[in-house]
């Protein structure tokens, strides 16, 4: 199992025989199967720069005779030690494939529409990566044949199986998803986010998983100018704003914390904004605001109803209406958060994310799924506000009547449709928590990580109150989101039993 220089190494065509070798097992994981990877990785690196294309390598193919495969689904290389598909979907679906082995063709085969994995990380921990979709589970049965000695055109089905690479286009990109948000945005948003908003802190925290029962590690998007994650999307927003040659006013609706985040972006460019925010939100996030800057208009009884009314003032004024959770750029200003939570290692078994309008959740998951696949993704909503929940369980949208519950950031009504849309294949499910929950994980946080975190920026930790049985010795990752209490907010809720 020795290897070179990877970038010498030479991908095996279809002539070479010991592509028709089983791979071995690999046993133990030490420096010799690392040095498999980093050639694996440098291999599929060069091929995708070289090409434009290339989601996954295996180890035979490098004349390499170990189970070893390297995804790279557009977020960084990803290590599949000793896979085995523990799970076949019985309908089977007619694919177009490629190989790096059999360049210049296309053959026809026949993939099971889903399949789930289990396969060991380059740290060694075993990880199970269920039901994957079926564009991910072609490409996994397709690298896994590589082990066994397989080649895709032993698997052409019916008498034109086998098409010129020049077809691809059509056969192989046209039918591949294409998800709105851009890893390499996100990428290139990590990049530049003004350095106020990155790299927050993350650690894990041994007081609050000694009292989960969990090895907790959390990410701290409290401790910047308005003391909540929303200045990523709000900062990448306006920046690719000002580079498309986008100006004028802007008009938003919000609860508080993405309206500061929107007033402080548009602030530092000298960019117009009036936010509409309900007549009862969070006192010290309208005053914030105002001292940001915004013109701040308090109408309606909840979120969705200001947005309403966001909307029609855009239109008159002739502003331009920005809405959290439908702009792209928003969500993919969250996702850098992803970026910075995935440079630990090993990645997390469980991630808890809090869900409102959905750029959060979306942004994070939408990194996560790429570089972390095996990694399970739940978004957390507030039971009296459960519309993205219900919404994402029927597939369309469902808006309630009203909403109920003292997580204001998360208090949403009315669904944003590609928010909705976003969601699809990216997260696990979507669960909710009760006020008394969010309550309990404010105190536990207080307690045990020194910070005040508002309610919807706890929901990921009053999800594992809620269900810690269900995460028992797991490592879970969650963002404490937001953390503006008002006075009276700090002493009802933290300090009176």
């Amino acid at each position: 199992m020795r290897t070179t220089d990877p970038a010498l190494l030479p991908i095996l065509t279809d002539a070479d025989p010991r592509l028709r070798e089983r791979a071995a097992p690999v046993g133990a994981i030490g420096a010799e199967v690392h040095a498999v990877v980093a050639a694996l990785a440098a291999c599929l690196h060069a091929y995708r720069a070289a090409h434009g294309f290339g989601r996954g390598i295996a180890a035979p193919q490098l004349g390499i005779a170990r189970r070893i495969v390297v995804l790279d689904l557009g977020a960084g290389p990803i290590a599949l030690i000793d896979p085995e598909i523990i799970w076949r979907d019985p309908e089977t679906r007619a694919v177009w494939d490629d190989c790096f082995s059999l360049p210049g063709r296309l053959v026809r085969v026949r993939r099971h529409r889903s399949v789930s994995l289990r396969y060991r990380d380059a740290a060694g921990r075993e990880r199970r990566w269920e039901k994957l979709p079926f564009d991910l589970a072609e490409l996994v049965q397709h690298e896994l044949d590589h082990l066994d000695g397989v080649l895709m055109s032993d698997r052409a089905e019916g008498s034109d199986a086998i098409r010129p690479a020049d077809a691809r286009a059509s056969l192989v990109d046209a039918v591949r998803p294409v998800h709105r948000l851009s890893l390499a945005s996100i990428a290139a948003a990590a990049d530049a986010i003004d350095a106020a908003f990155a790299n927050s802190p993350q650690y894990d925290n041994e007081a609050l998983s000694d009292a989960l029962g969990c090895r907790l590690l959390l990410k701290f998007e409290l401790f910047n100018p308005i003391r909540c994650f929303k200045g990523r999307g709000a900062d990448w927003y306006l920046r690719r704003r000002l580079a498309r040659g986008e100006q004028g006013a802007l008009v938003c609706a919000s609860a508080g914390n993405f309206g500061q985040a929107l007033a402080y972006a548009c602030r530092a460019r000298g960019v117009a904004l009036t936010v509409f925010a309900a007549g009862t939100a969070n006192a010290l996030k309208v005053a914030r605001m105002r001292a940001l800057g915004a013109d701040v208009r308090l109408h309606g009884a909840d979120f969705d109803a200001a947005k309403a009314a966001a909307r029609v003032h855009a239109s008159q004024s002739n502003a331009q209406f920005v809405e959290d959770g439908r702009e792209v750029e928003i969500s993919e200003g969250a996702g850098t958060i992803a970026v910075e939570l995935l440079r630990e290692d090993p990645a997390p078994d469980a991630l808890l994310v809090p869900l409102g309008n959905g750029a959060l959740l979306n942004g994070i998951a939408r990194w996560t799924r790429a570089r972390s696949p095996a990694t399970r993704i739940v978004g957390v909503v507030a039971r009296g506000a459960p519309a993205m929940r219900d919404s994402w369980r029927s597939g369309r949208a469902v808006c309630g009547e009203r909403v109920d519950t003292i997580a204001d950031g998360i208090a949403v009504r009315v669904p944003v449709d590609e928010a909705l849309s976003d969601l699809h294949g990216l997260v696990d499910d979507i669960v909710a928590v009760d006020d008394a929950d969010l309550i309990a994980a404010m105190r536990l946080v207080h307690r045990h990580a020194g910070v005040v975190a508002e309610p919807a920026g706890v929901a990921g930790i009053a999800a594992l109150l809620a269900q810690c049985e269900a995460y028992a010795g797991q490592r879970v990752a969650s963002v404490l989101c937001g953390g503006n209490l008002t006075p009276e907010q700090i002493h009802d809720w933290l300090l009176v039993d």
